[in-house]
This record gives C-alpha cells, sequence and structure tokens, in this order.
C-alpha cells in the first residue's frame, strides 16, 4: 500500500473535499472559515501544511508551525472513512522525520487529548478562561527517542 506525507498543494486544500477532512479539528468550522485559515497558512512562511495520501488519494492534513519557540501542530486531521488505521500516527512520524524534528508540541481539547497520548505525547491539563467561558486545554509535547 503506497502511503506519503507531501506538501499539500494550495488549490487542492481550497476545495470542499479538504474541508470536509479538516473540519473536525476546527472550532464551528465553515468553509469560508476554513478557506480564510487556510489561506493564512499558505500565505505564512513559518507554516507548513501537509496531505497525507494513502492509495493516491487524500486521507489526511496536517498543519505544522515552525516559527515558534518550538515546531507546533496547528491542526491535523484524517479523513472520516480513513480512522482508526494510524494515519494520525503515521504523519505526525513522518512529519517528524521529513522536517528533522527532535521535538514537536500541540494543544487540544478532551476530544483529541486521548490521541495526542496514545501517540506517546506528554500533556498537561489547564483551565483556560475566554470571554465566553472557560474551556480545559492540553498542552502535549512530544520529543523523539533516539
Amino acid at each position: 500500500m503506497s502511503c506519503e506525507l507531501v506538501q499539500a498543494d494550495g488549490k487542492w486544500l481550497l476545495t470542499e473535499e479538504a474541508f470536509s477532512i479538516y473540519a473536525p479539528c476546527m472550532y464551528r468550522p465553515t468553509y469560508e472559515k476554513y478557506v480564510g485559515e487556510m489561506e493564512g497558512y499558505l500565505a505564512d512562511k513559518a507554516v507548513k501544511v501537509f496531505e497525507y495520501r494513502r492509495c493516491g488519494r487524500d486521507a489526511g492534513i496536517l498543519v505544522l508551525d515552525l516559527g515558534g519557540p518550538a515546531p507546533e501542530i496547528l491542526g491535523i486531521a484524517v479523513a472520516e472513512n480513513c480512522r482508526k488505521l494510524g494515519i494520525g500516527r503515521e504523519m505526525i512520524a513522518q512529519v517528524m522525520r521529513r522536517e528533522k524534528l527532535d521535538r514537536i508540541i500541540a494543544q487540544t481539547d478532551d476530544d483529541a487529548v486521548g490521541f495526542y497520548r496514545s501517540c506517546g505525547f506528554n500533556t498537561v491539563r489547564e483551565v483556560v478562561r475566554y470571554p465566553d467561558g472557560e474551556a480545559v486545554r492540553y498542552y502535549c509535547s512530544l520529543e523523539r527517542r533516539n
């Protein structure tokens, strides 16, 4: 089975197909909000957007910010019909190898913290106060084992 992580094609990223893959990792997703977010990522030289292809079909998206103190996953999503196959874990492993990263971080919520833990991330729970209420966030960190 041919699987690969490649730098995403900007035109494809702005399609409904790409939106359908990425929407579950967005807060209150709309196509218009998604396009604005992706256009911002594509314009930011510190951000790389990858697509994961499985058997020639797009199966996942990973957004990586290389501009901060540590490389950070800004978003990771797997197509609904490809979940529970290890694709998310494989995307993280491939991006760490491809970008020669020793450490990677992410932030998430209750819905996805189990995924990060299953990938070996250490997590720290914090309650964050927003104008419209409180939310639990998890700060996740993974160091490559040599």
